[in-house]
């Protein structure tokens, strides 16, 4: 997770616009390439595949936005990227995977977990049962942009498509103690549930994550939209 905080001024020539089809191949490297830095990717490992499924299930609802740099050499001028979907009760129950991991696979299991936890505690279905949610579902800055401030840009701009797309409250998984801290401390999203890494039981009966200790553990935010 790159730092919100700009380092240094952002070049003008970069280019925040909704992602398209033409986008999917560059974001499901960058996905790998970030999320290998991660804590739950570097103790899994992520592929490309995966990425190509977080970039399919971006593009179900224009709601997810990239950044290019025009003066790169094409293909490969995408640095960075934030996408989301959009939830509804309805489709809480029946949605498919967001990753290419089996069903079945430990970390396809604790999001499916962490799913339920939210589902469980969330209040916005309960006074209209067509409510929308965006979820936030991958965020990935190319390396050489850290520091310009990308990642608070998409992050706005995500927040706004929330608004302009009537969606009731936002929902995010953090896996890591930049996400935690920007979510639950800057934010001022509400911790809805959380799930210590080392004691997840899969549904064998093993801890998939016994040796995954930094961050001790797996949170879910959601902040209500005015």
């Amino acid at each position: 997770m790159a730092s919100t905080t700009p380092k240094q001024p952002r070049p003008d020539h970069l280019v925040l616009r909704p992602m398209t089809d033409a986008d999917k191949p560059e974001v499901a490297e960058l996905f790998a390439s970030t999320f290998q830095r991660e804590p739950l990717g570097a103790y899994c490992g992520v592929t490309v595949k995966e990425g190509r499924g977080v970039a399919e299930a971006s593009m179900v609802d224009p709601v997810s936005f990239v950044i290019e740099d025009p003066t790169l050499p094409g293909p490969g001028r995408l640095i960075a990227f934030r996408t989301s979907s959009i939830l509804t009760k309805a489709l809480l129950t029946t949605k498919k995977p967001e990753t290419a991991r089996d069903e079945n696979s430990p970390v396809q299991q604790i999001l499916e977990h962490m799913k339920d936890m939210w589902l469980a505690k969330t209040t916005v279905f309960t006074t209209n049962p067509d409510a929308k949610v965006m979820k936030f579902i991958a965020l990935g800055v190319d390396t050489r942009y850290e520091g310009l401030g990308l990642a608070k840009e998409l992050l706005n701009k995500a927040m706004d498509k929330a608004r302009e797309t009537g969606c009731t409250a936002v929902m995010v998984v953090a896996s890591a103690f930049a996400t935690q801290h920007l979510f639950g401390k800057r934010l001022g999203f509400e911790l809805m549930g959380q799930v210590r890494y080392s004691e997840f039981l899969s549904k064998d009966g093993k801890k998939p994550f016994e040796n995954l200790h930094e961050p001790e553990f797996l949170q879910i935010y959601e902040k209500k939209l005015e």
